[in-house]
């Protein structure tokens, strides 16, 4: 089963590498991003792009120990970013910390309860009037076998469309929603399925 996991991750990689993935994330991340100052990457991985927020004061945070001190070897000489493993439900960051928060790539990994936890705890994290980017593959009735194949190999287990996630945050109740917008990912024989970013800015207190 270990072998097994190793292979698709191995698989998920190389074909993210080969279509042009981590260029396309650079590029929408950013043209969405708001002037620099502390950002928090949640769920960051081994910070493979993380290059792309050298003017921020950045923070990359993941549950996986060995990706972090891979990201924290990999660029020791970027005195602007730091990484830190953690769950972010463990409170490692005080209140009004970040100006704002990036969440992308991740969503689909989580259940609805799970999401909702951290969707209070990034708004606990972030500064009054801040946004949490959210970034997520949607499901959408266009879709066809590249993108169930992309789906199957990334093994994300809760892939929702975009009205899922959109009613999933507003029953937290604590962002102001921007209007959706719809990133085609790159690719022509495999291609992913299309990426939803939510602004969701930080309006309300927990109940």
């Amino acid at each position: 089963m270990f072998l097994y996991s190793q292979i698709r991750c191995f698989l998920w990689n190389v074909v993210q590498l080969f279509i042009g993935v981590p260029d396309f994330k650079r590029n929408v991340y950013t043209s969405v991003l708001g002037p620099p100052g502390k950002l928090l990457d949640f769920g960051c991985a081994t910070g493979h792009i993380s290059t792309a927020f050298v003017g921020f004061e950045y923070y990359g945070l993941d549950v996986d120990v060995g990706a972090i001190e891979f990201a924290k070897a990999r660029f020791r000489h970027q005195p602007s970013l730091h990484f830190t493993a953690a769950n972010i439900l463990d409170h490692p960051f005080p209140e009004d910390y970040f100006d704002q928060v990036l969440f992308a790539g991740t969503l689909h990994h989580l259940s609805d309860a799970l999401a909702k936890q951290i969707l209070e705890e990034l708004h606990f994290c972030v500064k009054p009037g801040g946004c949490v980017h959210l970034f997520d593959p949607v499901r959408q009735d266009k879709d066809r076998w590249p993108q169930r194949l992309m789906r199957w190999i990334d093994r994300g287990k809760h892939s929702r469309t975009a009205i899922q996630i959109q009613r999933l945050v507003e029953a937290v109740g604590l962002y102001e929603l921007g209007t959706p917008q719809y990133y085609p990912t790159p690719g022509v024989i495999i291609r992913d399925c299309d990426m939803l970013y939510l602004q969701l800015r930080k309006v309300g207190n927990p109940g």
